[in-house]
C-alpha cells in the first residue's frame, strides 16, 4: 500500500507536493508532513535543488495562508471561542508580528493566520514573515524525508526522542532570521533619516 502511494506521488511530481503545501497553508486538516516526508524520499534530493523546491513549497503555503487570513479579517466572532485561536492570539499580543514567523513550523502556525487577519496585520509583512517561518521547515522536512526513506513512523520515533533539540534548533534558526531582518530594517530606517536630513540641509 505504501509503495503504491509513493509510486503515485512520484508520477504526480512536484505538483502533488505543492498541492499538499497549499492545503497545509489553508489550515484545513491535512497530513501535510507525511506527504512532504514521502516526497523527500522519492525526489532526487541534494542540498542545492532542495533550496528551490523548498522555495516553491513556501510560495504555495503563503498563497494558501491568505485564505485563513481573509477569514480572520471578516469573521472574527466565529473564531474567538477556539482554544488554539486564543493561544495564538496570546502569542501575537506578546511577540507582535514576528509570531507569524515563529509559529509556522508548529501547530499554532495555522491559527496565527486567523489572528493576523483579525489584527488587520499589513499584507506584505504577513506574507514575508510567513515565508521566513515556513521555508526552514520545508527545507528540513525534505532532507529528513530523504534520511528516513519517507517513513512518517520513523520520523515520529526520532521526533519523540529528540523533540527538545528539534524545537531548540528551529527556534534558534528562525530567531536568527528574524534578527537579521529586524537589523536590516533598522539600518534602512536610519539610512532614510540620514538622507532626509541631508535633503533638508540642502
Amino acid at each position: 500500500m505504501i509503495e503504491a502511494i509513493l509510486h503515485w506521488l512520484e508520477n504526480i511530481g512536484l505538483l502533488g507536493l505543492f498541492a499538499a503545501m497549499f492545503l497545509e497553508g489553508s489550515s484545513l486538516p491535512f497530513p501535510g508532513i507525511a506527504v512532504v516526508l514521502a516526497y523527500g524520499y522519492i525526489l532526487p534530493i541534494n542540498y542545492w535543488n532542495t533550496v528551490w523546491v523548498a522555495a516553491g513549497m513556501s510560495f504555495f503555503y503563503c498563497l494558501a495562508s491568505l485564505i485563513p487570513y481573509v477569514i480572520g479579517s471578516k469573521l472574527e466572532g466565529l473564531l474567538t471561542k477556539r482554544k488554539g485561536f486564543q493561544k495564538a492570539k496570546n502569542l501575537f499580543v506578546r511577540y507582535g508580528m514576528w509570531s507569524v514567523a515563529l509559529t509556522r513550523p508548529f501547530g499554532l502556525g495555522n491559527y496565527i493566520s486567523y489572528v493576523a487577519g483579525v489584527s488587520k496585520m499589513k499584507l506584505i509583512p504577513y506574507i514575508a514573515l510567513t515565508f521566513i517561518g515556513i521555508y526552514p521547515w520545508s527545507y528540513v522536512m525534505l532532507l529528513l524525508g530523504n534520511y528516513f526513506n519517507g517513513s512518517y513512523e520513523a520520523f515520529m520515533a526520532f521526533y519523540e526522542n529528540h523533540s527538545v533539540y528539534v524545537y531548540t534548533a528551529g527556534g534558534i534558526f528562525i530567531g536568527m532570521l528574524c534578527l537579521f531582518f529586524m537589523m536590516k530594517n533598522k539600518r534602512n530606517r536610519v539610512k532614510t533619516r540620514i538622507m532626509e536630513g541631508g535633503n533638508d540641509g540642502a
